[in-house]
C-alpha cells in the first residue's frame, strides 16, 4: 500500500472511531421517570417525596402515603420512543416530539398504563406528575409517574449532575 493511501485509511479509521465515541447528539433528551406507589393505609412518605406527594393531594386528598419504586434514566432522540420500566412488568412509553432550545421547553408524549396517551410541554429540570388508574395487585397501591427532560450534556464532566428531587427545581 502506498504512503499517501496508508493514511488516507488511518484518517477514515480515526473519524468511524471518534464517531463511534460521541453517541450524543445536540437533539438528544436525558428523560427521568420516577416510578410512584401511593397509598390510602398508611401514611409514611419518603422524604424525597414531599413535594410530589403535597402536589399529588390537592387533587387526591385520600393518597396518604407514598413511596420510591423505581426511577429510570435514558437519553431519548427526537421522535424516538423509548420504554421506561416502572413496576413489575408494567413499562410507559415516552416519546420526545420537540425542543424549543430558545425557551428550554420539550413537547413530549407519554403513554401510562390505564393513564391513556398525554402530550404537554415542560420545561427543563421539572418534574411532571401523570396520576395513573393502575393498582398493585398485592397492596393495591396507585401508581404515580414523575417525568423530568433535560438536554443530554455533551461534556463528560457534566454527567456527574444529580437530577432534582421530585417535585422540586433543580438549583
Amino acid at each position: 500500500m502506498s504512503r499517501p493511501r496508508r493514511h488516507f485509511t488511518i484518517w477514515i479509521a480515526l473519524a468511524v472511531v471518534s464517531a463511534a465515541a460521541l453517541p450524543v447528539r445536540a437533539d438528544d433528551i436525558r428523560v427521568t421517570v420516577v416510578a410512584v406507589l401511593a397509598s390510602d393505609r398508611h401514611k409514611n412518605i419518603d422524604p424525597k417525596l414531599a413535594g410530589l406527594a403535597n402536589e399529588v393531594r390537592q387533587r387526591d386528598s385520600g393518597l396518604t402515603g407514598f413511596k420510591l419504586e423505581r426511577t429510570t434514566s435514558k437519553v431519548v432522540a427526537l421522535n424516538q420512543k423509548e420504554a421506561f420500566p416502572l413496576v413489575t412488568d408494567v413499562t410507559a412509553d415516552v416519546t420526545i416530539l420537540s425542543r424549543d432550545e430558545k425557551e428550554k421547553k420539550i413537547r413530549l408524549t407519554v403513554k401510562a398504563p390505564y393513564a391513556g396517551e398525554i402530550t404537554y410541554t415542560t420545561v427543563y429540570d421539572k418534574y411532571f406528575p401523570v396520576l395513573t388508574r393502575y393498582q398493585t395487585d398485592k397492596d393495591k397501591e396507585r401508581l404515580i409517574l414523575a417525568i423530568m427532560v433535560k438536554p443530554e450534556p455533551a461534556k463528560e464532566k457534566d454527567k456527574d449532575k444529580k437530577s432534582p428531587e421530585p417535585g422540586k427545581e433543580s438549583p
